[in-house]
């Protein structure tokens, strides 16, 4: 039987899920602080949909493009927010420089 849409997992099923082995998930406990899963008396891990969310995007930056984990903390801020970094910001340059080509266009054109 499966588990209700937004019910919390067990790090084994997550490492399933996700296709990344605990200890990987324990690690990236402490290395972002943005993972707020639940601790319960007896040590067991329990992840929410948001932490999954989140580690998935994880495992893409690392494994699909090439960031380390000092990289993805800086991509993604100490607090695993996205940062204000110049990289978050590729689409709003793209159309700056894309206004600055029509700016230049109209005034080589008149």
């Amino acid at each position: 039987m499966d588990k209700l849409k937004g019910a919390y997992k067990t790090i084994g099923e997550v490492s399933k899920e996700l296709d990344i082995p605990s200890h990987i998930l324990r690690f990236w406990e402490n290395k972002f602080n943005r993972l707020k899963l639940i601790k319960r008396k007896n040590n067991h891990r329990y992840y929410n949909e948001e932490d999954i969310s989140f580690l998935l995007t994880v495992k893409k930056l690392i494994n699909e493009e090439g960031y380390t984990i000092k990289g993805v903390q800086i991509y993604l801020g100490k607090e695993g927010k996205k940062s204000n970094s110049p990289l978050n910001n590729e689409k709003e340059y793209l159309q700056i420089i894309n206004e600055i080509k029509i700016d230049i266009n109209n005034i080589i054109n008149n």
